[in-house]
């Protein structure tokens, strides 16, 4: 049996975790895009480490990497049919990023998204509790 989606991205979490020396314990998978046409666009992997960001290229995934030491600040504001995300965080050149996305409220189909969301929405990630 081929492996689902979200099996495939964990298996490259935990690659890209040991190969790198992070510890990673959880995953929380959430679709996201940067405009309302591409909600879908990306799923960002939300661990202890740091946030993994999944774009689709056709039929792989080009996986970033951002350092959990480096967010500032994860705030969600909702809006009328999805929710917008802000990610803030220092980049290497000390310079503030910050990343702005849309996220649907569901995803027919994808059970991790709607229990990765209200992980957001009550602030009960591990990224947001672990000490820095």
């Amino acid at each position: 049996m081929a492996a689902s989606l979200k099996e495939r991205l964990e298996k490259e979490v935990r690659t890209y975790s040991a190969d790198n020396n992070l510890t990673v314990q959880t995953i929380d998978f959430l679709y996201a895009g940067p405009h309302m046409r591409g909600r879908h666009s990306l799923i960002l992997a939300f661990t202890e480490a740091g946030i993994f960001t999944f774009v689709f290229k056709l039929s792989d995934a080009e996986m970033h990497f951002l350092d959990g030491k480096t967010v500032q600040q994860i705030a969600l504001e909702k809006k009328k049919l999805v929710y917008r995300l802000h990610i803030r965080a220092v980049t290497e050149e000390g310079e503030l990023e910050e990343g702005k996305y849309l996220v649907s409220k569901r995803v027919l189909g994808r059970k991790w998204h709607k229990e990765t969301l209200e992980k957001l929405i009550n602030k009960n990630l591990p990224l947001l509790t672990a000490k820095k």
